[in-house]
């Protein structure tokens, strides 16, 4: 599939801890609004493109603000049919207390993955400039117990190898995939991502996953938010901006990869548990 990895490279771009000015402090509205404890990699991508991020946060926020996103994002996943994981043994050697932040990390990229397809879907299929009044929220204190977003130098060659493999899930490019965030995240437990690569990629092969993106493709154009309000075009966006936004919500392999995927890995880590 031509173009279908994300056009920024989710490695590379600008990490939360090395924003500063009016980019950290979007960072920061970002994760207010959205109430998690970290960004991810579409508005860090978002941040290399000339005044991008601003442009585009501000667009959007009204949305986030609606509670919409959340809400549609549960239904979603109510009505789509994800894989059920497979497990084996050697799963049950994962000590339950690294389950529990591995866990929490997951939980955590699946709501600001699924809300961002959510919203930044709405935005590009509807050209329509919501009509919801951005309010000045009050700040929520958010204390991730997350460890440490490793750059890729940070992690050794054999964890490296792991993380390649898992992220190539769902992925026309295998191996040569850009890395999703979520993967590096975890990559301080290796022979998980070990398990999941064994319990899904009978999935990646047989096409299984290939449907389950289509029907959450479909979901979107036929149940998505739907933002008929008033009609104002967003021209102030960059022609960049713009496609990298349309090709993240709509190609298979950006972010619906990362939303079916996770979600998936939750169901593992439930069965896991039993």
């Amino acid at each position: 599939m031509p173009n279908s990895d994300f056009s920024y490279d989710p490695v590379t771009a600008i990490n939360e801890d090395a924003a500063k000015g009016k980019t950290a402090e979007i960072f920061e509205d970002i994760r207010n609004t959205m109430n998690i404890p970290l960004i991810t990699s579409i508005w860090r991508g978002l941040a290399s493109m000339d005044n991008s991020l601003e442009d585009i946060w501000s667009l959007t926020k009204p949305i986030y603000l609606s509670g919409t996103p959340e809400l549609a994002l549960t239904n979603m996943i109510n009505n789509i049919n994800l894989p059920t994981p497979n497990i084996n043994n050697h799963c049950k050697g994962i000590k339950k207390s690294d389950l529990i932040h591995i866990e929490n990390i997951i939980t955590a990229y699946n709501k600001s993955n699924g809300m961002n397809l959510m919203a930044l879907s709405a935005l590009v299929m509807s050209e329509y400039k919501p009509r919801v009044a951005i309010t000045n929220i009050s700040s929520k204190i958010l204390v991730p117990t997350f460890p440490k977003l490793r750059n890729k130098e940070e992690i050794s060659p054999e964890s490296w190898i792991k993380v390649k493999k898992v992220n190539s899930l769902g992925s026309s490019r295998g191996l040569d995939s850009h890395v999703a965030t979520l993967w590096r995240h975890l990559s301080y437990w290796p022979d998980f991502l070990a398990i999941v690569y064994d319990s899904f990629k009978s999935f990646h092969e047989n096409g299984d996953l290939e449907k389950v993106f289509a029907e959450v493709l479909y979901y979107l154009n036929t149940n998505g938010i739907n933002l008929r309000r008033q009609k104002i075009k967003y021209n102030n966006i960059t022609n960049e901006a713009l496609i990298t936004i349309k090709n993240y919500v709509s190609m298979p392999n950006q972010v619906i990869r990362m939303v079916v995927l996770g979600n998936m890995t939750l169901r593992l880590i439930k069965n896991i548990k039993t």
